[in-house]
């Protein structure tokens, strides 16, 4: 006949300080990992953001060129130095983005100003350019001059700070007819 050995009751009674280590290097792993996912999450939010956002500014500019198509052309001299005037205006907050700032006369002008000013506000380091291919500002007198359509592509870029190091410019661009 065997013998068998039971342990008592006593000698079984708990952990064992290295089974309450090995949890708790689990859960710790767990737990950074957890961290790890909110913060990729929280990037990748920001960054949809900011693309929505641009997205939203572009066919903001499509529709007030098509609203004033007689001045089509002239939005064709929207350019990156518009944003790096409204970018200095805004830190010294003076300038065509400055809360006194008298709105311009031309239509085209008054869309321009507040378009770069709502893209800076908006983007962080915003950039961009309208060309205007095709189309002709209508010209009022003898002999009348009527607008003529053509095709329309707004660019807009800004550094997204948040996905990669070291920094890189996100770019979105639109093209259409008027």
């Amino acid at each position: 006949m065997t013998q068998r050995f039971f342990s008592s009751p006593r000698r079984m009674a708990g952990f064992n300080l290295i089974e309450v280590m090995i949890a708790v290097v689990l859960l710790s792993l767990g737990l950074l990992g957890m961290a790890l996912l909110q913060s990729t999450a929280l990037r990748a939010g920001q960054s949809s953001s900011e693309r929505t956002v641009a997205t939203m500014l572009a066919y903001q500019l499509l529709d007030m060129v098509r609203t004033n198509r007689v001045q089509a052309a002239s939005y064709n001299l929207i350019t990156a130095a518009d944003f790096t005037a409204a970018i200095a205006a805004e830190n010294g907050r003076s300038g065509f983005c400055g809360p006194a700032a008298t709105p311009p006369t031309p239509q085209w002008q008054a869309d321009r100003d507040a378009w770069v000013c709502a893209a800076v506000r908006a983007l962080p380091n915003a950039s961009g350019s309208v060309t205007v291919t095709g189309a002709v500002n209508a010209v009022a007198g003898p002999p009348a001059v009527p607008a003529s359509p053509g095709q329309i592509t707004v660019t807009l870029s800004w550094i997204d700070d948040r996905t990669t190091v070291p920094q890189t410019r996100q770019t979105f661009t639109v093209t259409t007819g008027l």
